[in-house]
């Protein structure tokens, strides 16, 4: 028997807006047309779902959330685009996330990833799985987040920039190049420091797979792309590191060596 949802009187719902039935919708929340919510959703007060909007199951948003912005890009000229929020997402107080520029495009958040107040992830952006965006992140046009990284307070990452999965991205930083995949870096500009240990140690990454990994970023800090090639060969985690390498479009930030 489905739950009937909970709508707070003040709260401005489009009746054509695509809401579960157990949605619970808080005091001053704004749904426009065209949003879809899954079930098990909260939508905090003041939360704002604008058009395009597609939320997973199980979110938590706001307060005052907004929520498919339209970008901040000359490039936008008003075509439909959406944002999309997987399940389990967390969304705080005051945070933005911006609809994409171009025709069907998406922004996309990935399940159980925590967005802090304040922050903001811009058009065309993709952010991946159980990801952590501290409180003020800015998040640049088609930025790149992935899954498992941390992006510490009021950090900085330039358009088309992306930090790796299971990166360590320090407070108060900023990036116009690519942070690796497993690594620790921080600063402005940013730099590379060491393997990001504490994170990978509590996704389960330890004994000769993490010794395999802190091997692979010496070879990058050595510029000996030859030696993590073949490492590549054997080893998953090279193989992501050498490809993260090669499909660079900004460049990827340098090692505090000088590398």
């Amino acid at each position: 028997m489905a739950v009937a949802q909970l709508i707070a009187n003040s709260a401005a719902v489009h009746g054509e807006a695509q809401l579960a039935d157990d949605v619970v919708v808080g005091a001053g929340v704004v749904i426009e047309r065209d949003v879809v919510v899954g079930a098990g959703t909260r939508l905090l007060p003041g939360t704002v779902l604008l058009a395009g909007a597609v939320i997973g199951a199980q979110c938590r948003l706001g307060p005052y959330a907004v929520i498919g912005g339209e970008p901040m890009d000359k490039n936008f000229a008003g075509e439909p685009s959406t944002v999309q929020l997987a399940d389990r997402v967390e969304v705080r107080e005051f945070a933005t996330v911006h609809r994409a520029t171009g025709e069907g495009n998406s922004t996309v958040v990935g399940s159980g990833t925590l967005v802090m107040s304040y922050a903001h992830v811009s058009h065309n952006s993709r952010v991946g799985e159980g990801c952590v965006l501290t409180t003020g992140v800015q998040l640049g046009g088609h930025s790149v987040v992935g899954d498992g990284a941390v992006i510490g307070s009021n950090t900085l990452l330039h358009q088309f920039c992306r930090v790796g999965p299971l990166a360590m991205f320090g407070a108060a930083s900023a990036s116009n190049t690519d942070i690796l995949p497993f690594s620790m870096a921080r600063g402005n500009p940013a730099r590379h420091y060491r393997t990001n240990g504490v994170g990978l140690r509590r996704n389960g990454i330890v004994d000769e797979r993490y010794r395999q990994i802190e091997r692979a970023l010496r070879f990058v800090r050595r510029r000996d792309l030859a030696a993590l090639q073949e490492l590549a060969a054997t080893n998953d985690d090279a193989a992501i590191l050498l490809e993260f390498i090669n499909s660079s479009r900004r460049g990827i930030a340098r090692f505090v060596t000088g590398s």
